[in-house]
C-alpha cells in the first residue's frame, strides 16, 4: 500500500472524530465507540505496517518522550518503533541516570520534562497512582504503559484487539477466564474494565490469597477451581506470577502453584474446542504456561506482539496533537 493512499484511507475511517480525553491513564478514559475507532484504525494500519515502507509523517515535527521507571521489552520497542514510525522525535528517559536518583521529585521531573515541549510523554512506573499525577503536572498528552498495580490500558486495548481477530468479531457473552496472579496485576486492572463495556463473561481462577478485595463489584466471578473455571473457556488469559511484587509470599511455593494453575494442552482439553490462549508477557515458560501450549497455534501471544504495534500506532497519532487543548493542575505556589 502506498503511502498516499494509506493515508486517506486512515482519514476517511476517522473523519472529524478526536478522543475526547487528552491523556490515556484509565481505559475508563475512553467510550466503546471511541474503542472501536481505534480498533477500526489498527485494523487499516496493519497492512501498513506489514510493508516494506513503514513510515509516514503523521506526527512529523513532534517530539515523544519515553520515561520508563521499570524494565520492559514489548511495551517500550512498541512505542518507540510506532513513534519513528510515525516521524515523531523519540526520546528514551533512562530514569536510572536521571535526577530522581538524586532526589528530585517527581513533580519536578514532571515540570522539568515538560519544559521541554513534548507532545507526548509514554509513562511506566512500579507505583500505583503515579501516572495520573504525572498527567495533571503537564501539557504532554500522557499516555499510561503499566503503574504498579493499577492499570496498563494499552494492554488491554491490544488484548481485545486480538481477541476480536482470532476469536470472534462480537465478544459479548464470551467467557473469558484469566488465570494467575490477579491481586498485583496491573493486567487486570484494565483487561476487566474493557472486556466488560464489551459484555464478556469473566471468571478468575486464582488462590483466594491471590485475588483482589469485593472481586464480585468489578463483575467477575472467582473460581479457585481451575478445571471447574476452564470448562467452556474460550480465552484463556494467563497471568505472570509477579514475584518482584512479594507475590512469591502469597502462595505456599512457585512450585505448587505452577502445579495447581499453570495452563498447560491437558487443561485445555476442558475449554471450549476452539479456545485460544493469552497473555501480557513475559511468560515464565513451565511456571505460567507450558511449552506443550506455547508451541502451538492455541497460542495467540506472538500475535498479541503485533497487535501492540499496530495499536500504539494509532494512539500516538490520536494524541499526537493534544498539548495545545490540555490544561493542568494548578500548583499550590504557583499559579
Amino acid at each position: 500500500m502506498d503511502e498516499k493512499n494509506f493515508l486517506q484511507r486512515l482519514e476517511k475511517i476517522r473523519g472529524r472524530r478526536e478522543l475526547a480525553t487528552t491523556d490515556l491513564v484509565s481505559i475508563l478514559d475512553l467510550s466503546r465507540d471511541e474503542v472501536d475507532l481505534i480498533f477500526n484504525l489498527a485494523a487499516e494500519v496493519e497492512t501498513f505496517l506489514k510493508g516494506e515502507m513503514k513510515k509516514v509523517p503523521l506526527l512529523k515535527g513532534k517530539s515523544q518522550m519515553s520515561f520508563f521507571m521499570e524494565s520492559s521489552t514489548r511495551t517500550s520497542v512498541s512505542f518507540e518503533l510506532a513513534g519513528k514510525n510515525l516521524g515523531a522525535d523519540t526520546v528514551n528517559i533512562n530514569v536510572e541516570k536521571s535526577s530522581m536518583n538524586k532526589g528530585e521529585t517527581l513533580l519536578d521531573t514532571a515540570i522539568t520534562l515538560d519544559q521541554m515541549q513534548p507532545d507526548i510523554i509514554v509513562m511506566r512506573t512500579s507505583f500505583s497512582g503515579a501516572v495520573h499525577f504525572f498527567a495533571r503536572s503537564v501539557k504532554a498528552a500522557v499516555i499510561n504503559a503499566g503503574d504498579g498495580m493499577n492499570e496498563h490500558p494499552t494492554q488491554a486495548l491490544l488484548d481485545l484487539y486480538t481477541m476480536q481477530k482470532f476469536v470472534d468479531k462480537d465478544l459479548k457473552k464470551k467467557k473469558l477466564v484469566i488465570v494467575g496472579d490477579v491481586l498485583h496485576s496491573r493486567v487486570f486492572g484494565s483487561l476487566s474494565r474493557l472486556a466488560k463495556m464489551f459484555e464478556m463473561d469473566i471468571t478468575v481462577s486464582a488462590p483466594h490469597t491471590l485475588i483482589r478485595p469485593h472481586l464480585e463489584a468489578w463483575g467477575v466471578r472467582h473460581e479457585p477451581n481451575i478445571e471447574k473455571a476452564l470448562a467452556g473457556a474460550n480465552i484463556v488469559y494467563a497471568l505472570r506470577l509477579q514475584t518482584e511484587r512479594t507475590a512469591a509470599a502469597f502462595v505456599p511455593t512457585v512450585r505448587e502453584y505452577s502445579k495447581t494453575y499453570i495452563i498447560n494442552a491437558a487443561r485445555m482439553k476442558l475449554a471450549d474446542k476452539k479456545a485460544v490462549v493469552m497473555h501480557p508477557g513475559p511468560v515464565i515458560r513451565e511456571l505460567d504456561v507450558h511449552t506443550n501450549i506455547l508451541e502451538t497455534n492455541v497460542s495467540l501471544i506472538p500475535e498479541q506482539v503485533f497487535s501492540a504495534y499496530c495499536i500504539r500506532f494509532v494512539l500516538l497519532w490520536l494524541f499526537g496533537n493534544k498539548r495545545k487543548h490540555k490544561q493542568i493542575a494548578k500548583r499550590l505556589f504557583k499559579a
